[in-house]
């Protein structure tokens, strides 16, 4: 069995004894099943950063089951795999570590529905106050995807803007993480990597 914690974007080997921060996601790799421990205070970030790499290591090993286990309801399945203790703390995420590309042009895209039903889908520019709670939005930052959807969008711009990073995700050919994003659930420092990748794509767009 292989233990790992979820740190940003990679996987760090964990060994014994297995202490496990209350902040973080961690996997566990048997021969036949891959499970996904999410700590009760983690972020949305870290959820999906653990979904994308057990993603990845699936798809290197098409036979193992993926299982979701919550701190505090672990099954007893899960329990007799590990002795672990659980302790205050987390891991920064993604949201502290936006690093600056070259030569990429980043894009905030609105996802909205007219009156007559019509879906409209036009490039805004990026700052977080347009961010509003009747539509559905995709940020595009290259290498990470982000879907914030409005606590009033209908589910027509949801499915929209879930077709919409599914599509960047296979013309890039690469294996982003698609963060999904509900309003007033955003995690910490949301508001300011938005500001950031919005100051990195002026200065992009003055050297072009």
């Amino acid at each position: 069995m292989n233990v790992y914690q979820v740190v940003r974007k990679r996987l760090v080997s964990v060994k014994e004894p297995f202490k496990f921060l209350n902040g973080d996601v961690y996997l566990l790799v048997t021969p036949t099943t891959l499970w996904i421990w999410i700590g009760s205070k983690s972020f949305a970030d870290d959820k999906c950063v653990g979904a994308w790499t057990a993603k990845v290591i699936e798809e290197e090993n098409k036979s193992l089951e993926i299982e979701t286990v919550m701190e505090g309801i672990e099954p007893e399945e899960f329990k007799n795999l590990i002795d672990f203790t659980v302790v205050e703390g987390d891991t920064p995420g993604f949201l502290k570590h936006f690093v600056k590309k070259a030569d990429i042009d980043y894009k905030l895209l609105q996802i909205k529905q007219d009156d007559a039903g019509e879906i409209k889908t036009k490039e805004v520019p990026i700052k977080f106050k347009n961010l509003k709670s009747g539509d559905t939005f995709v940020l595009d930052a290259w290498d990470d995807i982000y879907v914030w959807i409005g606590k009033k969008s209908q589910v027509r711009e949801k499915y929209e803007a879930g077709k919409i990073a599914r599509v960047l995700d296979v013309e890039r050919k690469r294996t982003p993480i698609v963060y999904t994003i509900e309003e007033g659930q955003e995690p910490k420092g949301f508001k300011e990597l938005v500001e950031r990748i919005a100051k990195e794509d002026k200065e992009l767009e003055k050297n072009r």
